[in-house]
């Protein structure tokens, strides 16, 4: 409970500048002594050491100074303010202002019946009485600021610093070709990334948070790192000469958030002419954005139980810290050097190229490094760039599992052979819809733009604007159904729709739930917690299976009404617009020609926030604003 500022005891506000001389001192000795004491008051004694009176500067002035008179020859008795009022140590503010006010006096020495403590004034219990106030009224903001966003900036502070580690690599590279602009940019991103990391750090506390802090952050996250990870971009400035600053930074930061959502949208006709380690960097930003290592650092300062929403968010799935390490850092990296040299012995012989494309590949991004990479004609590298898609859009557990006794594919074959289905049974049918607008396509083509779609990568080697209306929906369709449940890839994610056919037909797919929400994974181990685990289940399902209409809902209405807004800010017609939408929504990458160099600000803009808002499958972001016993009664 807050003290009221005039219930506090009056010695808490006296002050020490003051001196005790004795009546019979002339003035001119006492204000030599006050001055060298710094002193505002002189409290006056008599022979036998009482306190008879008190001496202010204004005594002085009104007393001696206008009336001429010499001050070595006047004693301080006959100046003094006498007899001296003081009120006791015991006293609180209230009573010290009232005795003021009664005795028309500005300020009151404060003993203990003894000795003078100290001494209070009347503008100083005023300072006080209103800085008390201010406190009070400003104390609710700063319990807000402490409890609630102390922990996202002391959390946000650590990634910044540890993705500013991560991009040494692509700086090194930079600055062992002798790309000197590129590697410049590159330390520049790294060095504000940091210094701001140990700022936020500084003011900040990593400590647990709760599921509505943890959604501020990660999304926070993507957004600072897309951020700082436009500023290589700004500083080599591949869009061309003549660029205003606005244009540049939102260039800029369009193509760095693209790479940290794997989204792989690019304004950039010709990547091939940029040097090969910002070609790297590019696809590192979708190594860093579409590994999870955002939930990696947080992992070190938590416990696994306090991690599980944030583990939704990011993909991490049912695996514990140390099997999703052993999945980003090993596995992945089995994936990235075993296709690269698949790549290799295809003909492409630019090693730097090839990681790049790859890094593309297994994160879902689909940011080419070479325009002239992809042929149809050859078909060894479509086929090692389709594999790494696959690898993209399964879960990460599943990885696990393949290489691991500890854990089994089980649960997770309904949802993996369901995917497997839908793609099967898409190729032959985009195979006619490709037909309609182009008689000689192949069957390579409509297999490696179907898996493109349906892993949300967005490798793209055809025109999709040469397509027919039906084929550009087709698309969509599969982009907005997405890959597996906690994996690379992007949209509703096939176990959502499982989940919702389960129950339309009460046909249990599994013994387990085909996909984890967010809330559904927390609250598991929330009522784990407590016992809860039997009277709790079937209540966890029906949360589950909410959210995942929520999110199915969220993703079609956000389609439909991004698209008409983009129509709108490009001039294009609907489908092609909505078309455009639903890949940055999905972080897909698949492009009509919207995205590009000659695109309004406003189009740029919006597929910005598509793009982030889809890293995230949009319930996060639904969490930045509602509380999460507001989202569990939908």
């Amino acid at each position: 409970m807050v003290t009221d500022p005039l219930n506090r005891p009056v010695l808490s506000y006296a002050h020490h500048q003051f001196i005790i001389l004795d009546e019979d001192i002339d003035a001119a000795t006492a204000v030599k002594l006050m001055h060298g004491k710094k002193a505002e008051t002189i409290i006056v004694t008599n022979k036998v050491n009482d306190y008879v009176g008190i001496i202010t500067d204004s005594d002085i002035l009104d007393k001696i100074v206008m009336r001429g008179e010499d001050s070595d020859q006047v004693a301080i008795k006959t100046i003094m303010t006498s007899p001296l009022i003081t009120i006791s140590a015991k006293a609180n503010v209230r009573m010290a202002l009232e005795l003021m006010r009664l005795n028309l006096i500005k300020r009151i020495p404060v003993t203990d019946n003894v000795h003078i403590l100290g001494v209070v004034t009347q503008e100083g219990l005023a300072n006080a009485i209103r800085t008390s106030v201010l406190e009070r009224q400003f104390r609710p903001y700063r319990v807000v600021i402490r409890e609630r966003y102390k922990p996202i900036w002391g959390n946000l502070g650590f990634i910044l610093q540890f993705a500013g580690l991560l991009f040494i690599a692509p700086a090194v590279m930079a600055t062992f070709f002798g790309e000197v602009v590129t590697a410049t940019g590159i330390f520049l991103g790294i060095t504000t990334m940091s210094v701001t990391g140990f700022v936020l750090n500084a003011y900040g506390e990593k400590t647990p948070m709760n599921l509505r802090q943890a959604s501020i952050l990660m999304v926070s996250s993507f957004v600072m790192l897309s951020l700082f990870g436009s500023i290589p971009y700004m500083y080599v400035n591949p869009f061309g000469e003549n660029i205003d600053p606005i244009t540049l930074f939102v260039n800029s930061f369009f193509e760095s958030a693209s790479g940290f959502t794997t989204t792989g949208l690019s304004m950039l006709v010709y990547p091939e002419d940029l040097p090969k380690s910002f070609d790297f960097y590019r696809s590192f930003t979708q190594w860093i954005g579409g590994l999870s290592f955002v939930y990696l650092v947080i992992t070190f300062f938590y416990p696994e139980r306090k991690l599980a929403h944030m583990r939704g968010m990011l993909g991490g799935g049912t695996l514990k810290l140390k099997q999703l390490i052993l999945t980003i850092a090993v596995i992945f990296s089995i994936y990235t050097v075993t296709l690269a040299i698949l790549l290799y012995i295809s003909g492409n012989h630019d090693i730097i190229f090839n990681i790049s494309l790859i890094l593309s590949a297994v994160t879902g991004g689909g940011f080419v490094p070479s325009s002239t990479s992809l042929i149809s004609e050859n078909f060894l590298e479509l086929f090692v760039l389709m594999t790494g898609m696959v690898i993209s859009a399964l879960p990460f557990a599943f990885h696990y599992a393949v290489f691991s006794k500890e854990m089994h594919t089980t649960k997770m074959r309904p949802e993996i052979f369901t995917y497997f289905g839908i793609i099967l049974v898409s190729i032959p049918i985009f195979w006619y819809l490709l037909s309609l607008s182009d008689p000689a396509s192949n069957v390579m083509t409509s297999v490696f733009h179907t898996l493109s779609a349906a892993t949300t990568t967005g490798f793209q080697f055809m025109d999709i604007t040469l397509l027919s209306d039906q084929g550009k929906f087709f698309l969509i369709i599969l982009m907005l159904i997405g890959g597996t449940a906690f994996s690379t890839a992007g949209g509703i994610k096939v176990g959502r729709i499982l989940l919702l056919i389960q129950k339309l037909t009460n046909k249990k797919f599994s013994a387990d739930v085909t996909t984890r929400s967010i809330s559904s994974v927390s609250s598991r181990y929330d009522h784990a917690y407590h016992g809860w685990e039997q009277k709790s289940a079937q209540h966890k399902d029906d949360k589950t299976l909410n959210e995942a209409v929520l999110v199915i809902i969220l993703f079609i209405l956000t389609s439909i009404f991004t698209g008409i807004m983009l129509s709108f800010f490009s001039g294009q017609n609907f489908l092609n617009s909505m078309f455009e939408s639903v890949s940055a929504l999905t972080t897909t990458g698949l492009s009509t020609g919207i995205t590009s160099l000659d695109a309004d600000l406003g189009s740029k803009i919006l597929l910005i926030v598509n793009m982030i808002i889809g890293r995230f499958e949009i319930i996060a972001v639904i969490y930045l604003f509602l509380e999460i016993s507001k989202i569990r009664k939908l």
